[in-house]
């Protein structure tokens, strides 16, 4: 009946969310002296220590959820509009998300404690709201290694915005506690320092003047300082305690969010792969199926894990705090894991290109340098014909190798035969040979990268921008070892980032943890730490350029994490071992 009629009530444009008082009457006063003092243990610790109780929610509120939706999706589209080309690109995306985080978790923080339903409430989320819509407008020019001045200052005075309603929305809460007047100072000092740091951020717009600047990096500390400073002043002052709110489950919904952005992506990257021919081989399957398992895995072991709701306060804030690198972790995993699925396919496909085909299967003395371009010619469009390029500098360099090999002279062919067989090089000439294997792979290359941007990995816009005198040739080349680095850069932070995320949640476990440790368990939990080191450890093999090659060209580089995921879920499960341990 309370429920409905709460539901029932009319929008305010100001609701309070301290609890009224409650008459004396309606508690119990069992054989209460009517001479005697009231006890005042009946209403509750507040009315001893002047500290208003404010109304408590076990979940977050669709205000709430609709404002956490938003975080991630914003940064989903970052994501995929801001790939990760290379180590600068890599700390700008950690950089935007770390903003991004920092800035919706004091928003939470507010929510968690005071927000209600009210004409006012609904005002400021729909500017908390306009925030995210700014970070996403932001986001395509978010580059502190290549700056637009415009961007940096819309970014700098969206943060103020932010903050400055932040404050405003402490304001009313000191509104509705002006009678607990012990409390005042506290909620004052909120609002002070809110507001401090808004002013600040409003001051870094005007040091982005021209080109670079490093200014930038005073988001990040003001970000980090305010936080903290915002969960010491919980942890002092009772009218600000983050205790008994529904933060930690505000953490395990965004923990969902990002594992169903990573859903999201294993969806995209199987349309992309089944546009290709003879896209359902058992590689493919395999990959696929190993993906959803694996986010499937983690999204088990993380809730098997974390069971508590409820923390003391200095193990609650730890364990918030704990959860910003490992919500970071997890979404360079699951960005970084998606990923596989593209590249062990273009590896499987580049692996069946035949190098042979490409010629005819004889060659003899009649045999002809324009027979040899013929056969090359419909060997590559057929090629092309799967996949094909999606920029002219493809084609341009394509018909440059059609154009340079049409100069060799006849004879070449049978020379270069005799060449393969014998592998000894004086048969043929020397310049002829070093400018055909220079045309060839020059080729080859063209056809890798016309195979990956049909996968959508796609870098040649970069590269024509910073290369703009350089030859079709030449661009192609960059393309193909500029695509290579990229694919070794998200093998290494890929794998890091699943060992962190694994050495992360045993962090979790420990931070939750409030009864006695079993051996059991404390063995378990030492075999997870290990299994997550050894999953970082694996990148490793990158200093390694065979080994490297070799692995990432191995069916092994998705199925791997998911099979140490799967006995860390097994192991999870396993609540002893009965010949050595008791229950």
């Amino acid at each position: 009946m309370h429920e409905d009629a709460e539901a029932s009530e009319k929008l305010k444009l100001l609701k309070s969310p301290v609890i009224t008082n409650q008459r004396t009457e309606s508690l119990p006063l069992t054989n209460r002296d009517p001479s005697a003092a009231p006890d005042l243990t009946l209403f509750g610790d507040r009315f001893d220590q002047d500290t208003p109780a404010f109304r408590k929610h076990e979940d977050a509120s669709l205000l709430e959820l609709f404002f956490d939706l938003l975080f991630a999706a914003n940064f989903s589209v970052f994501a995929q509009n801001q790939g990760v080309n290379n180590h600068e690109r890599f700390k700008a995306y950690v950089g935007y998300f770390s903003i991004l985080w920092l800035t919706w978790l004091v928003v939470s923080m507010y929510d968690v404690r005071f927000v209600t339903d009210s004409i006012f409430e609904r005002i400021c989320r729909a500017i908390h709201l306009g925030v995210m819509v700014g970070f996403a407008v932001v986001s395509p020019d978010f580059k502190p290694e290549d700056q637009k001045v415009k961007s940096m200052r819309t970014m700098s005075i969206i943060l103020c915005i932010s903050r400055v309603c932040l404050a405003i929305e402490y304001g009313s809460i000191l509104w509705h506690i002006r009678d607990f007047k012990k409390q005042r100072l506290p909620m004052i000092l909120q609002i002070s320092l809110t507001f401090i740091i808004s002013l600040i951020y409003l001051g870094i717009t005007f040091a982005f003047q021209h080109g670079n600047s490093n200014a930038y990096l005073a988001w990040y500390i003001l970000a980090v300082v305010e936080v903290l400073l915002s969960l010491a002043l919980a942890a002092i002052f009772p009218v600000l305690s983050l205790r008994d709110t529904h933060l930690m489950k505000r953490m395990t919904t965004m923990t969902v969010l990002f594992l169903g952005d990573g859903v999201v992506n294993v969806a995209q990257n199987v349309v992309t792969i089944v546009k290709g021919p003879a896209a359902w081989d058992p590689l493919t399957i395999g990959i696929v199926t190993a993906a959803s398992a694996t986010i499937y895995f983690v999204f088990l072991v993380y809730f098997d894990w974390m069971k508590a709701s409820y923390l003391p306060t200095l193990r609650q804030q730890a364990w918030t705090i704990v959860h910003f690198p490992f919500h970071l972790a997890m979404v360079i995993f699951m960005q970084s894991f998606t990923q596989f699925i593209l590249w062990s396919k273009i590896v499987d496909t580049l692996n069946k290109i035949d190098i042979d085909s490409l010629f005819p299967d004889q060659v003899t003395k009649s045999t002809t340098t324009k027979e040899i371009v013929n056969h090359l010619q419909k060997a590559v469009d057929a090629f092309f014909k799967d996949y094909p390029p999606k920029y002219q500098i493809s084609w341009d360099n394509y018909n440059d190798v059609l154009t340079n090999i049409s100069t060799l002279p006849n004879h070449f062919w049978q020379d270069f035969n005799k060449y393969a067989d014998t592998d000894d090089s004086s048969v043929v000439n020397q310049d002829d040979l070093n400018n055909f294997l220079s045309y060839i792979n020059s080729l080859l290359n063209t056809m890798t990268n016309a195979l990956l941007e049909t996968f959508g990995i796609n870098i040649v816009e970069d590269v024509v921008d910073d290369n703009k005198n350089a030859t079709a040739t030449e661009l192609e080349n960059i393309v193909t070892e500029q695509l290579a680095d990229r694919f070794s850069l998200v093998f290494i932070y890929g794998y890091i980032a699943a060992g962190i995320v694994m050495i992360l949640m045993v962090v979790l476990i420990f931070i939750a943890q409030t009864k006695p440790w079993r051996l059991w368990a404390i063995i378990r939990n030492a075999i997870f730490f290990l299994l997550g080191l050894g999953l970082a450890l694996v990148s490793l093999i990158s200093l390694n350029s065979t080994d490297e090659a070799n692995y990432k060209g191995s069916p092994m580089l998705l199925p791997t994490i998911c099979i140490v995921w799967f006995i860390v879920l097994v192991l999870t499960h396993l609540r002893s071992t009965p010949l050595l341990f008791k229950r």
